[in-house]
């Protein structure tokens, strides 16, 4: 039995990471601040899970944390597209300095390994797709909001690989490709657009609907996370993770309309500072591990889609 650290334990990824590692008979220390947690985690009640809650970006909350940590999963951070936009001096602030802080903390503990939870969105506007992790990492326009959190994630991969080869630690890096599910919280287009077909808004969409994205299912998308980071698969190496499977905007919405039912007629606005046209991963190096993603997109919207209409239909204010 291994003793975890997740930080960001009871955010989306982070509360079904501790799932899936339970299931491992693992003893999990979850530490967050709780800033976003919508949601219940009645999951997370359990013998073998401590819930501590704490802020990374203030260095005493860390002191709460026992120091005989054998792995952490570093996933506390300010996510969500609306957040880059609106607030990206506190993007870079928190998730700087909490990077900065769970490191400086670790020097502390017998810690052996860290993991990080990276983006997709540090390729910036990418040449090549599939996309593999040699692609160069970039910043396109540091005038466009929407990068503060690709370059946090940019700085915190350095922040990671450095501090881990300072302290004789091992790291492993995974760049997440846009994971979906239920309890994903409000700020990401599938939920967005749930919401729209539900409550019969209208169907506003940000550009064409001809950008595209590569959607994950939330239980693959830690299955991927546990196999790199299990025994010595990942020790200091950089994954892609999620589904390489490429989706417009306009094929998801006609998938939502298949579950929903009825016909959604988007209105296409302009989209000022857009992110790249097109994402899609390479997932080579990941599939020689042994995976293959499990959740056909139907499948997982289905699930994502009777969630959120629940939701929605009992929070009309959400």
């Amino acid at each position: 039995m291994a003793k975890i650290l997740v930080t960001g334990g009871t955010g989306f990824v982070g509360s079904n990471l501790i799932l899936e590692l339970l299931n491992k008979k693992n003893e999990i220390i979850s530490f967050d601040n709780n800033s976003r947690n919508s949601f219940s985690n009645d999951l997370l009640l359990d013998n073998n899970v401590h819930l501590i809650e704490g802020d990374l970006t203030n260095p005493d909350d860390l002191k709460k944390i026992p120091n005989d940590i054998d792995i952490v999963y570093h996933l506390a951070a300010i996510n969500g597209t609306k957040y880059f936009y609106d607030i990206p001096e506190k993007v870079l602030q928190v998730n700087l300095k909490a990077t900065l802080n769970l490191m400086e903390w670790i020097s502390s503990t017998d810690t052996k390994r860290i993991f990080f939870s990276s983006s997709s969105e540090v390729y910036g506007f990418p040449t090549i797709f599939p996309t593999p992790e040699s692609s160069i990492l970039s910043v396109p326009d540091s005038t466009n909001p929407r990068f503060s959190y690709s370059s946090s994630k940019i700085t915190g991969e350095i922040i990671i690989i450095n501090f881990a080869r300072s302290l004789g630690i091992d790291y492993t890096i995974a760049r997440l490709h846009n994971a979906y599910g239920p309890k994903m919280g409000f700020e990401h287009v599938i939920p967005e657009f749930i919401r729209k077909a539900v409550n019969e808004e209208k169907f506003l969409v940000n550009g064409g609907g001809t950008e595209s994205r590569s959607f994950c299912y939330i239980s693959d998308i830690v299955k991927e996370i546990e196999l790199i980071t299990s025994g010595s698969n990942g020790k200091n190496e950089i994954f892609n993770i999620g589904n390489s499977v490429e989706t417009t905007i306009n094929q998801l919405i006609s998938e939502l309309e298949k579950i929903h039912g009825k016909k959604i007629s988007p209105v296409y606005t302009k989209f000022d500072n857009p992110g790249t046209k097109r994402r899609v991963p390479d997932l080579s190096k990941i599939k020689k591990l042994g995976y293959l993603p499990k959740i056909s997109l139907h499948d997982g919207l289905e699930k994502t889609y009777q969630w959120y209409e629940n939701h929605y239909k009992n929070n009309s204010h959400s």
